[in-house]
């Protein structure tokens, strides 16, 4: 009967292989299926507007059912993935600002169009927003801290220089008199930001605002 016995063993270990085989093929056609770095991408948004902005990248792992090490062939750390999440946002973003720039010949109406531009951004990717303007900049890594250049500064800037190319039109048309265009470039995005935010928190509903862009 024992030589019964050890057949009868691996008989049993054999049915239970295939599961476990499965489940592993399972987790590996989930890493290599699609694309693991925006998968990283998307579930930092989650917890971000979860509110989880403190989240650790094993957080991330388990949250996406891989292992551990997974994201970070992707990721250096949480940092990294905060940065990967902004230079989307400016990506975006700076493809809508010359857009609704150039729909418009006359400055003025170019500087309104740019401003909607940018709200309705906030409100279409308010996560994104969230990052790309209330992470504290020293959360993100610095270029000195990576091997290669950044994507974030280039978009960022890009951004920028829409609405400050704007002003100097406006400037060129005789508004904004001696002022530099920085400044009011600086102004009107520091007022455009702060419209998005009270916006995206509901906190102009009580004036009659609701969801509208604009005043």
């Amino acid at each position: 009967s024992r030589g019964h016995s050890t057949p009868r063993t691996r008989a049993a270990s054999t049915p239970g292989a295939p599961p476990a085989a499965a489940s592993t093929r399972g987790r590996s056609s989930g890493y290599h299926h699609g694309d693991l770095r925006s998968a990283c991408i998307r579930a930092g948004l989650e917890m971000v507007a979860a509110g989880r902005l403190d989240f650790s990248m094993r957080d991330l792992a388990r949250q996406l059912g891989v292992s551990h090490q997974a994201p970070y062939h992707h990721f250096s750390g949480r940092e990294d993935l905060l940065e990967a999440i902004c230079a989307e946002g400016f990506e975006e973003f700076r493809s809508d600002l010359p857009r609704a720039r150039r729909a418009e010949s006359n400055p003025r109406a170019a500087l309104h169009r740019i401003g909607r531009a940018y709200l309705e951004f906030a409100r279409r990717r308010p996560h994104h927003y969230r990052l790309m303007f209330t992470v504290p900049a020293s959360d993100r890594p610095r270029p000195e801290d990576r091997d290669t250049e950044p994507r974030l500064p280039s978009a960022a800037e890009a951004s920028f220089e829409e609405l400050h190319g704007c002003i100097r039109d406006l400037q060129a048309a005789g508004d904004y008199p001696g002022r530099s265009s920085l400044d009011v470039a600086v102004a009107v995005w520091a007022w455009s930001h702060g419209l998005a935010l009270l916006l995206s928190q509901g906190q102009l509903r009580w004036l009659g605002y609701g969801d509208r862009l604009t005043p």
